[in-house]
């Protein structure tokens, strides 16, 4: 029979390859080196799960318009916590002072509501006005010491005039000493942070003197984001700009550190929807560095093993470095990125690319085992298998290539990236691959070893190829009962499920979800002005999957009964206070040591005079705590380096005077004359709530984890019936819509790839053996595979998610080569042994390969990357299986009707 078109066109290829092998070695060297400097230099990770998906789309389209109306970026948050509320009232003071400090990366830093951030109106937002009638009260108390203390400026003066006070006092004026006693919390608190400035580095942070005015320390925890009963408190950033996000996190990471080193014994964590995404890349980068390492070594240790040498092994792999090497060079060229879906191409292409040596080379070693020349063997293995080795790329690159038919974006360039790089590995296979072979010239293994090796692979094959019926028999059973698994089969929508479980921005969101009644995850309703806001604010706050909403209507019209008149008296308060200049010497900690002596020898005095008029007063162990304090920081001061002891002092007294002085301004400045308008709000919280065009932005958070599909459904459902109802309904958004969408989309664009994928092989196929039983026969080991690969998933409780679900087009496009190979060699000699033959053993050795480029996957610490090794390497073995064990049974079936016709 004439050879046909592609054989001829082989025949021709084989022959430059094999009479010019440098022709086709050298110019690749340079190039393979060429394209790895070009990559290096040019490809970018892009680590926000909003690139892989076209902004054509409405929701996406809102979405981003959101974030240009409302120069908006994911918060950063940041969690810390101790047992001790004081050292995290500690911690997020410094480091939100540092990050206050660096605005050109970060803005809406938040971690406490004190006055002065809130303006002249800040008294109006308090919830509750007995807070604001305590904070008259203690005042009003606090007043005449003062106004005694007009004079003080440093906290020398501060120890020497209560000294005085205690000094001074007797039975008959006791009630004038009243105020320094409701005061001793206060001053203790003050003496006690003075020695945690000595004992920590930094700069000391604001000592927090409001709680003298609004109700002690479970007042000023209620100032701060503080949950757990003050074990928790919580500190939320947000990068200026998209473009500054990964070097915002990178920044917060090292101030944290920072911060660290000066408060000890705090275990903080960073995390949110920016910092998830960015930890994901991170660590998906990390995986799929090491899986292609292992890969890389794995194929190579396989590849030595089934052929007992080192040499061929070693030049496959050099061929396969140059091909991913032009992959990636094609990928920075064609794409310019890898994202969270296309880093974990490499090991896949690692596992794919080295079957076309592999087939290549087990035909070479038959033919050379026929007492062939080299060139010769090579030559016919380059026509003979390279027919196969050709129709299998472009199978599997063709199933590559369906994803680029869907809708999704990211999915499109893993199309792209897998299809183009695959095609681009085969040529150094088939070109530097068989030049370093023939310059090699390696002898082949003794007649005996190789006649010994092909006769234990007989025998092996031999259990079911006696037994054709019995085989289809079993693995017709296999099917069914993996037919009934298919019913547990699911899909996990949930993509905090697929990051690494141990992740620290992982474990810090769920903790946060445990700790608060928000999610970090909220939705987003856009309202075109403050009236509309006001309305929808009312009935989202009804819908049953809601337990809050956040706007601007909150801090506008607050005019509670008795507010102004309230605000006003505490004004008057203020306003009636004078304060002494601050000074400029530093802390005399001569003077310093000898006031604390004799304040601690005042209450010793105290309390043991207290002990003996009324041994259960509270105030008793109230001195003797204060006393111990005083004692602390004096014995602290003793200790350190006399100029560290000042500076620290000097710095800690500084913050303290400037901490009073401006909470008295702030309460004295309090406008009462009318409530809040839009214009009286700080800058930082009208841009957050109010956009350029002037919309209102309503911020939504769920009741439960919308991280669950469930709960995610209902969430949004209930949100987008209240807006349908409405003549003008408004534009809902945020992460909660982006998930949603984004998984759906997802999973349905793989669904819709595997079908693109079936029908681009069943026509190359079609082109291939030109007859559809044939092409029905070589899609049989990828049917029957698929099958027991979804019932094994189904009986183990092995979920789909939005990584994993790759597998359907990749296990349609990879298992389809069994079928070729075998079909080929079939039609070659018309027996279906295979395993005593090179076609068997390339089969089953490029099988093993496979299995190790995503077997290695299975190494990963995040899980989604995790989950596709393990689905791919069960899909790879099962198609492996079916076309090494069942297809040639079908086809000794065919053979045995075929005899019984003859005869």
């Amino acid at each position: 029979m004439a050879p046909s078109l592609a054989e001829r066109a082989l025949g021709f290829f084989a022959s430059l390859v094999c009479r010019f092998p440098l022709a086709f070695i050298c110019p690749q060297v340079l190039l393979a080196g060429v394209c790895v400097w070009y990559t290096v230099d040019n490809l970018e990770f892009h680590t926000q799960r909003n690139d892989l998906v076209d902004s054509s789309r409405t929701y996406h389209r809102d979405y981003l318009e959101y974030r240009k109306n409302f120069e908006s970026q994911d918060d950063l948050l940041i969690m810390v916590e101790s047992g001790d509320p004081e050292k995290n009232r500690q911690f997020v003071e410094r480091l939100g002072a540092r990050l206050e400090n660096e605005p050109e990366l970060f803005t809406s830093v938040f971690y406490k509501g004190n006055l002065s951030m809130l303006g002249s109106k800040a008294l109006y937002f308090v919830e509750e006005s007995s807070i604001i009638e305590t904070m008259e009260e203690r005042l009003r108390e606090a007043r005449p010491i003062i106004e005694s203390l007009d004079h003080i400026d440093s906290l020398e003066s501060l120890l020497e005039e209560i000294n005085l006070r205690f000094r001074t006092a007797s039975e008959e004026n006791r009630e004038d000493l009243q105020p320094l006693l409701d005061a001793l919390p206060v001053l203790e608190r003050i003496l006690s942070q003075a020695d945690a400035s000595i004992t920590r580095p930094g700069i000391p942070p604001s000592p927090g003197v409001e709680m003298l005015f609004a109700g002690g320390p479970e007042a000023e925890r209620q100032r701060y984001l503080a949950y757990d009963w003050g074990r928790t408190y919580l500190i939320t950033a947000r990068p200026v700009t998209r473009e500054l996000e990964k070097p915002a996190v990178r920044r917060l990471e090292e101030l944290v550190d920072q911060v660290r080193a000066e408060v000890s014994g705090i275990n903080v964590g960073i995390t949110g929807a920016a910092v998830l995404s960015l930890d994901e890349m991170r660590q998906s980068g990390k995986d799929t560095l090491k899986a292609s390492c292992i890969s890389l070594l794995l194929v190579l240790i396989i590849f030595a093993t089934c052929y007992r040498e080192i040499e061929r092994p070693i030049l496959a792999t050099l061929c396969l470095l140059f091909g991913l090497a032009y992959a990636m060079a094609y990928t920075t060229l064609m794409v310019g990125h890898l994202n969270i879906l296309t880093i974990a191409f490499l090991p896949m292409l690692i596992g794919l690319a080295i079957d076309f040596g592999i087939h290549l080379i087990t035909r070479y070693e038959e033919e050379l085992a026929r007492d062939h020349s080299h060139r010769e063997s090579l030559h016919k293995a380059l026509v003979r298998t390279g027919k196969g080795i050709f129709s299998g790329c472009l199978t599997t690159a063709g199933a590559f290539f369906a994803m680029t038919l869907t809708e999704f974006k990211g999915i499109r360039e893993m199309g792209i990236i897998t299809s183009g790089g695959l095609l681009l590995s085969l040529y150094p296979m088939m070109t530097a691959f068989p030049g370093l072979l023939l310059c090699l010239r390696r002898k082949p293994s003794p007649r005996h070893i190789r006649s010994r090796k092909r006769l234990l692979r007989s025998n092996v094959e031999q259990v079911w190829l006696r037994r054709p019926a019995t085989t289809v028999g079993v693995a017709a059973v296999l099917t069914i009962l993996a037919l009934t698994q298919l019913p547990r089969l699911r899909f996990d929508y949930n993509l905090l499920n697929m990051q690494s479980p141990n992740l620290p921005s992982v474990l810090h969101e769920m903790k946060f979800l445990e700790i608060t009644d928000k999610s970090v995850l909220f939705a987003l309703v856009i309202a075109d002005s403050l009236e509309e806001a006001r309305r929808l604010e009312q009935g989202i706050a009804q819908l049953p999957s809601v337990s809050g909403v956040d706007s601007l209507t909150r801090f506008l019209d607050i005019d509670p009964p008795g507010r102004r008149e309230a605000i006003e008296r505490l004004a008057g308060e203020a306003r009636a206070i004078s304060l002494a200049d601050p000074r400029s010497e530093p802390v005399d900690l001569e003077r310093l040591s000898r006031g604390l002596s004799f304040f601690q020898g005042y209450l010793t005095l105290a309390a043991r005079n207290l002990e003996e008029e009324r041994p259960e007063d509270p105030l008793i162990e109230q001195f003797r705590s204060l006393g111990r304090t005083a004692l602390r920081l004096q014995n602290s001061m003793g200790r350190a380096p006399e100029g560290l002891a000042i500076r620290q002092l000097s710095d800690f007294e500084r913050a303290l005077f400037d901490d009073i002085r401006r909470t008295l301004s702030t309460i004295a400045s309090q406008d009462s004359s009318r409530p809040p308008a839009v214009e009286d709000l700080p800058a930082n919280l009208r841009n957050r709530f109010i956009g350029r065009t002037g919309q209102h932005l309503l911020m939504v958070y769920p009741k439960e984890n919308v991280w669950e599909r469930e709960h995610q459904t209902e969430f949004l459902e209930e949100l987008r019936t209240l807006a349908a109802g409405l003549p003008d309904p408004p534009v809902i958004t945020g992460t909660p819509v982006q998930l949603y969408e984004y998984t759906s989309l997802l999973k349905r664009s793989y669904e819709q790839a595997a079908l693109y994928a079936l029908g681009v092989i069943v026509f190359i196929l079609f082109l291939h053996f030109h007859h559809p039983l044939t092409v029905l026969l070589a899609m049989l080991p990828v049917g029957i595979g698929a099958l027991w690969l979804v019932g094994v998933m189904g009986l183990f409780d092995i979920p789909f998610n939005p990584a994993n679900i790759m597998t359907l087009p990749l296990v349609v496009g990879i298992g389809v080569t069994n079928g070729i190979h075998i079909l080929n060699r079939y039609s070659e000699e018309r027996h279906p042994g295979l395993l005593s033959k090179s076609t068997g053993k390339g089969v089953l050795v490029s099988g093993l390969t496979t299995m190790a480029g995503f077997g290695s996957l299975t190494l990963a610490h995040h899980r989604g990357i995790e989950s596709l090794g393990q689905v791919m390497t069960l899909g790879v073995f099962s198609c492996m299986i079916a076309g090494l064990t069942l297809l040639p049974c079908i086809l000794m079936l065919f053979l045995e009707r075929e005899g019984n016709a003859a005869r």
